[in-house]
């Protein structure tokens, strides 16, 4: 576990939107620097990430849900969780082709087609854990129901190849503002259409490491608080975050989104 006797260190994961995340890094460490944070790492990884957390390498991170769920399982706390078009949560939604008659009812049966699927990353909540627990509690086991799954490591990536008729069956984050595969997509959106609604989980979040001592805690607990009821500094980090706004989450919001990671393994 390393020791900071200087400021505090905050992780970013590996994209956040469009922009180079060592670009964000510059420009966070800017908006930091006023609670207290000296240095601001990005990770190449959900995982790598986490296990930043874990060690104790930073003391607060930007996290997707899974890696909030995560540490909040090993005593970490969520202490800001995002704020989009109202929601505290989002869920995924499964699409394909705008003209292709796959239908979720029909995966997994005998004779049926198998199609084949492209997630983002086995860490995704949007791109990968979501819609396969919503597979999952359909009683669709996606081995038998997919004639092949790959892992492409992005959103853009995924729709170009179901777009492409490389893939047949991808998935996307969606909120009350709309599926983020129409944002990504732009023209081409109206080619891809939704086949299913998974359930929501919550946003991402600011959480902090397990292992830090009270003091350390409340200051930066503190100095984050300052940031965000500074009009100023909060309006930059909801721009930079593309969030409309932060609210504290109940303790053990996270948690239970673990139990997905198994239910991903299976591929």
């Amino acid at each position: 576990m390393s020791v900071h006797t200087g400021g505090f260190t905050f992780g970013l994961p590996p994209s956040l939107g469009r922009a180079p995340v060592r670009e964000l890094a510059r420009e966070f460490a800017d908006v930091l620097f006023g609670a207290g944070f000296a240095t601001v790492i990005p990770y190449s990884s959900y995982q790598a990430l986490e296990q930043g957390l874990l060690d104790g390498e930073v003391d607060a991170a930007w996290g997707p849900p899974i890696v909030c769920a995560q540490i909040e399982r090993n005593a970490g706390t969520v202490v800001l969780r995002a704020i989009r078009d109202g929601a505290a949560s989002y869920r995924s939604v499964l699409i394909c082709r705008q003209h292709d008659p796959l239908e979720v009812e029909s995966m997994g049966r005998e004779g049926a087609r198998r199609p084949r699927a492209v997630w983002v990353d086995e860490r995704s909540m949007g791109g990968f854990l979501l819609p396969r627990r919503y597979l999952h509690n359909l009683g669709i086991d996606p081995t038998v129901a997919f004639s092949e799954q790959r892992i492409l490591g992005s959103y853009d990536d995924c729709f170009a190849e179901v777009l492409d008729g490389k893939a047949d069956i991808t998935a996307s984050y969606t909120g009350r503002h709309g599926a983020g595969y129409v944002e990504l997509c732009g023209k081409s959106a109206y080619l891809l259409r939704i086949i299913a609604f998974t359930e929501e989980c919550p946003n991402d979040g600011v959480v902090l490491a397990p292992q830090l001592s009270a003091n350390r805690r409340e200051a930066i607990e503190n100095g984050l608080r300052q940031v965000v009821t500074t009009p100023a500094s909060h309006k930059i980090l909801c721009a930079m975050l593309d969030v409309d706004g932060f609210d504290r989450p109940p303790a053990g919001s996270y948690a239970p989104l673990v139990g997905l990671l198994n239910q991903g393994s299976g591929s």
